[in-house]
C-alpha cells in the first residue's frame, strides 16, 4: 500500500468572503429602499426651503397692508430770513413728519427758546444755626493748611490743626488767632489783630479788621473756603461778610438748619411724588434724592449766595411746582412752604402754512384774539412747553420742528413714498427669490448624451403649477377700485420675460405714492380683512397673495400635505427596511453555519487522510 496519495477535501477554503458577497445580492432590494428614502429626505428638504421661501413672500405681502393709507410724506428744513427771502442751513434744526400730515410750505420765526418755571425757598433757610455753624471744623470747610495774613500778621493752620476734630469755627475764632512770631501757646487777643469775629442767627460769619484780611503769597485758602469777601469798609476798618459754599451748605443736616429744630424725619412731595427723609438726612442728600428721581419733574440746586434750595422745572413752559410735606414739616425747614412757583415760559414763535399766518387756538379749539388799537384781531403769537414745535396743535398733522436756537425757519412737507416703495422692492425680492428656488427644483435638463436630468420636483405637477398660480394674483386686475390704478402695470410694476418681478417704471410708481396713495392701497390691499374665501377680483394683490399663501403654508396645504405624506412613506419603508435586516441576519447566520460544519468535516477527512497515509509507508 506504499505510495497511495488520498486526495480528499480542498484545504483552505475563504467561506468569510463567499458570505458577505452572498450577502450582498440578498441587500439589493433592502439598498433599493434605502435609496428611496434618501430621496424622500431630499424632497422633504426641498419642502422645507420651500416653506421659508414661501413665508418670507406672505411676510412682505402682509408688509405692504400698513404704511400707505396714511398718505406717506417726507420733510426737510431749511433756514429762513422772511425779510430776505433767502434760505440757509438749518443750523441746530431737526424736523420729523408722519403718514397724513398737511402738504404745504411752513415758515417758523421763533423769537424765545423759552424758560422753565423755578420755586425758590426764602433766603437763608439752608443757613445753619450760628451753633451748628461753630460746630462745622475748617476741614469740613475745605481750609488747607499753611497761612493767612491778618493786619500784617501770619496766623498758620497746620495739618494736625484740622486733623483734630476740636478745631471748629467756632473754637478757632473763640482760642484767638496763633502767630508764627510766637510760640504756639500765645494768642492774639483782637486788641493785637485788631479782628473780631461774630456768627449771626442764620449761621452766617461777619469778620471786621481794623485795617486787612489776606494778602499776596498767603498759602492757606482760608478766606476763600469759608466764602469771605470784603463787602464794605469805613475808617480804617473792611468787613468781611460770609457767603457760606454751596458744599458746606450740601453738608448740613436738616435739623441743623435755622428752621430744622427737632427734624427726626418725614417726606417731601414735588408734582405728586413723595420723598422719605430720615433723621441725620442731609440738604445735600434732599438735593440728590430730587435729582435721582425724574418723576419729580425738577432738577434741585443750593443757591449759596442767599442760602436757599432753588427747584427748576425740567421742562420749559409755564407749569407751576407744587409742593407739599406730609410729615415732619420739611416744606417749612426748607424754606419753600406757601412759595409759589415763578411761572416760565414756552418757546414763543409764529407761523405762516403757505403763507397764510396761523392763529393760536384756546382750549376748546377755537382761534384765539387780542387787542390791537382797540381791534380785535387774530392772535399769533405761539408758544410750546419744548423745544419740539408740533403743527399737529393747529391742525396739520403730526409734523414736528425742534429747534436749538431762535431764527427763521422754512419747512416743506412733501408727498412720499420712499418706505413703502422699499416695501414692494421687498416683496418683488422675495417672490422672485421664490421663483429662482422653483426654477432650480423643477427642471428637467437633457445632457449632450441624451441622458435626461431631473431636479428634486420635476415629478410633482403641483409645484410646477404654483408659481403661475402666484403669478396670476399679482397680474390679474382687481374689480372695484380706481380704474386707473386697478392692476400692476398701471403703478409700474411687471414681469419681464423671463417671468421675475420689476418695478418697469419707477417714475409711474413714484407719481402714484406721492400722489394717488389711497388709490396705489387700495389696489394693493382691498379686502384685507376679509375672509380668504371671498371673490379674489374683489382682493387687492397682497391680500390675494397673503390668503393664498396662508392656505398653501398652512397644516393642509402644499407643503404640510406633501412632507406628512412623504414620512408616511418612510415609515413603510424603515418598516420594510427593519424586517429585511432581521432576515438578512437569519440568512448570514444560517450561512456561517454551513460554512463552520463544513470545515469541520474538512479537518475531520484531511485527519483521516493523513491516517491512511501513514499506514501504507
Amino acid at each position: 500500500m506504499a505510495g497511495i496519495q488520498l486526495t480528499g477535501l480542498a484545504s483552505g477554503m475563504d467561506w468569510k468572503t463567499t458570505v458577505d458577497q452572498l450577502m450582498k445580492i440578498e441587500q439589493v432590494p433592502q439598498d433599493a429602499l434605502k435609496a428611496k428614502q434618501a430621496a424622500n429626505n431630499k424632497v422633504q428638504a426641498a419642502f422645507d426651503t420651500l416653506k421659508s421661501n414661501l413665508t418670507t413672500l406672505q411676510s412682505a405681502a402682509k408688509g405692504l397692508q400698513s404704511g400707505l393709507s396714511g398718505y406717506p410724506r417726507s420733510a426737510t428744513v431749511s433756514g429762513y430770513d422772511s425779510n430776505t427771502r433767502v434760505y440757509s442751513t438749518a443750523s441746530g434744526a431737526s424736523v420729523s413728519t408722519a403718514s397724513g400730515a398737511a402738504l404745504g410750505t411752513y415758515v417758523f420765526d421763533v423769537k424765545s427758546m423759552g424758560r422753565a418755571s423755578t420755586l425758590s425757598s426764602t433766603v437763608g433757610s439752608l443757613r445753619p444755626t450760628a451753633g451748628a455753624a461753630s460746630e462745622l471744623t475748617l476741614k469740613e470747610y475745605g481750609v488747607t493748611s499753611g497761612y493767612f495774613t491778618v493786619n500784617g500778621h501770619q496766623v498758620s493752620i497746620t495739618d494736625q490743626d484740622l486733623e483734630n476734630p476740636s478745631f471748629t469755627l467756632g473754637s478757632f475764632l473763640g482760642l484767638g488767632w496763633s502767630d508764627p512770631n510766637f510760640t504756639n501757646s500765645d494768642a492774639l487777643s483782637p486788641d493785637v489783630t485788631g479782628l473780631s469775629a461774630t456768627i449771626d442767627s442764620t449761621g452766617a460769619l461777619t469778620l471786621d479788621a481794623t485795617t486787612s484780611i489776606g494778602a499776596d503769597g498767603d498759602t492757606s485758602n482760608f478766606l476763600k473756603a469759608l466764602g469771605l469777601s470784603a463787602s464794605s469798609s469805613g475808617g480804617t476798618n473792611v468787613v468781611f461778610k460770609q457767603t457760606m459754599p454751596a458744599s458746606v451748605l450740601a453738608d448740613v443736616k436738616l435739623e441743623d438748619l435755622v428752621g430744622g429744630s427737632g427734624f427726626s424725619g418725614g417726606e417731601l412731595t414735588i408734582n405728586g411724588k413723595s420723598l422719605s427723609f430720615v433723621s441725620g438726612a442731609s440738604v445735600g442728600d434732599v438735593v440728590s434724592a430730587i435729582n435721582s428721581n425724574a418723576d419729580t419733574g425738577v432738577t434741585a440746586s443750593i443757591d449759596a449766595l442767599n442760602g436757599r434750595l432753588i427747584l427748576t422745572a425740567n421742562a420749559i413752559g409755564a407749569t407751576a411746582i407744587k409742593i407739599s410735606s406730609s410729615s415732619g414739616g420739611l416744606d417749612a425747614i426748607l424754606g419753600i412752604q406757601g412759595q409759589t412757583s415763578v411761572a416760565g415760559q414756552g418757546v414763543t414763535y409764529s407761523l405762516t402754512h403757505d403763507g397764510t399766518p396761523v392763529t393760536r387756538l384756546n382750549a376748546d379749539g377755537t382761534p384765539a384774539t387780542r387787542l390791537s388799537n382797540g381791534v380785535l384781531v387774530p392772535d399769533t403769537d405761539l408758544t410750546s412747553d419744548s423745544s419740539t414745535l408740533d403743527l399737529s396743535k393747529y391742525g396739520f398733522g403730526s409734523t414736528q420742528l425742534t429747534v436749538s436756537n431762535t431764527g427763521g425757519y422754512s419747512v416743506q412737507v412733501t408727498g412720499s413714498g420712499a418706505a413703502y416703495k422699499s416695501k414692494i422692492n421687498t416683496f418683488i425680492s422675495a417672490y422672485n427669490s421664490l421663483k429662482q428656488m422653483l426654477d432650480d427644483s423643477t427642471k428637467i435638463t437633457v445632457g449632450a448624451d441624451g441622458k435626461v436630468q431631473t431636479s428634486v420636483f420635476s415629478s410633482r405637477s403641483d409645484i410646477n403649477s404654483l408659481l403661475s398660480t402666484i403669478r396670476s394674483k399679482i397680474y390679474t386686475q382687481v374689480s372695484g377700485v380706481n380704474s386707473s390704478f386697478n392692476s400692476a402695470s398701471k403703478i409700474g410694476l411687471g414681469f419681464d420675460a423671463s417671468g421675475l418681478l420689476s418695478i418697469t417704471d419707477s417714475a409711474k410708481l413714484d407719481a402714484a405714492l406721492a400722489n394717488n396713495p389711497s388709490s396705489v392701497d387700495a389696489l394693493l390691499n382691498a379686502g384685507k380683512s376679509a375672509a380668504a374665501s371671498t371673490d379674489s377680483t374683489q382682493l387687492g394683490i397682497a391680500t390675494r397673495v397673503n390668503n393664498l399663501l396662508t392656505v398653501m403654508v398652512g397644516t393642509s396645504g402644499i407643503v404640510a400635505t406633501g412632507k406628512t405624506s412623504l414620512t408616511n412613506q418612510n415609515s413603510r419603508l424603515q418598516s420594510q427596511i427593519d424586517a429585511m435586516t432581521r432576515s438578512l441576519a437569519q440568512s448570514r447566520a444560517s450561512l456561517e453555519k454551513g460554512f463552520i460544519a463544513m470545515e469541520q468535516a474538512q479537518s475531520k477527512y484531511q485527519s483521516m487522510s493523513s491516517q491512511i497515509t501513514a499506514a501504507f509507508k
